[in-house]
């Protein structure tokens, strides 16, 4: 299969309204994912290592309830997105040294975590056809993932590049939304800049209305995003730089970021960017 590079080489800066608005609660503090189910209803989840809770929000970014995962640890979850059929996905495939042969996503009923029920999920269990070691060699470390959305009834994964040196390769995935034992199906690769993970690298995305939105710690990166591809469109800065985890797209085409609390670098902040139209 012929793997299509997508290079940004020339940067498009979108004109936007950035508000700093709520500080998110303790509960919150090592936010990793949300996802928006209705115009007024967010749903968040902590990074690995915390309880296995869901967390239901209102739109100040304030807990309405929580629910846990009674069947599953948290291991590594990384991002959370949801289909039109009534089930949320939780994606526990964080691998930072690309050592984990375990990788899986939750999959969960949205009816019962929005009615406060704990929940049992059911897994997609899946691995990279391309890995054969655990971990890899420096330069071949691409299978670490922080970034998931659904869409045309597939799951879609785009990796954290961890390579050492730095190549700012994003891989793109896909996986069916359905319990089983997959060999995960990549499609292509684009390139988010090559300094550094700290910058370069996608921490959360979400796909709405044929765009795609990839969340670095310092910006939002936009693309058009049609059967399954994605081309390069704009992107929006995000100062100052802190560990950006959460990217949500309102039904109004506001963008809704989280960051994780931390003593050095700050952050445990939502933000609410507003795009404008680009004159011609």
């Amino acid at each position: 299969m012929r793997k299509a590079v997508l290079i940004l080489a020339t940067l498009v800066l979108v004109s936007a309204t950035i508000q700093k608005t709520n500080r998110l609660p303790k509960d919150l503090k090592e936010i990793s994912g949300w996802v928006f189910v209705n115009d007024s209803t967010l749903i968040a989840h902590n990074d690995g290592g915390n309880d296995p809770k869901i967390f239901v929000l209102n739109l100040d970014g304030s807990i309405r309830h929580k629910i846990t995962v009674t069947n599953s640890e948290n291991t590594d979850w990384e991002d959370i997105t949801t289909d039109q059929k009534g089930h949320l996905y939780l994606g526990d495939f964080g691998n930072n040294n690309n050592t984990r042969t375990n990788l899986k996503i939750l999959k969960v009923s949205l009816k019962k975590v929005l009615d406060n029920q704990d929940v049992e999920a059911k897994f997609i269990e899946f691995s990279y056809p391309e890995q054969k070691d655990f971990p890899p060699k420096l330069s071949g470390k691409y299978f670490d993932c922080e970034a998931m959305s659904f869409y045309n009834d597939s799951l879609y994964l785009f990796t954290k590049c961890r390579a050492e040196p730095f190549d700012g390769k994003c891989f793109v995935y896909a996986l069916p939304a359905k319990p089983g034992t997959y060999k995960a199906k990549k499609k292509y690769y684009m390139i988010l800049g090559k300094r550094d993970w700290f910058r370069d690298a996608a921490t959360s995305a979400d796909i709405q209305n044929n765009k795609l939105y990839l969340l670095t710690y310092n910006r939002v990166i936009i693309h058009s995003f049609e059967n399954g591809r994605a081309k390069y469109e704009s992107h929006q800065t995000l100062l100052p730089i802190t560990q950006k985890e959460a990217i949500a797209v309102h039904p109004n085409g506001k963008i809704y970021v989280a960051d994780e609390r931390q003593k050095i670098v700050g952050g445990g902040n939502m933000y609410i960017i507003k795009p404008t139209e680009k004159k011609k």
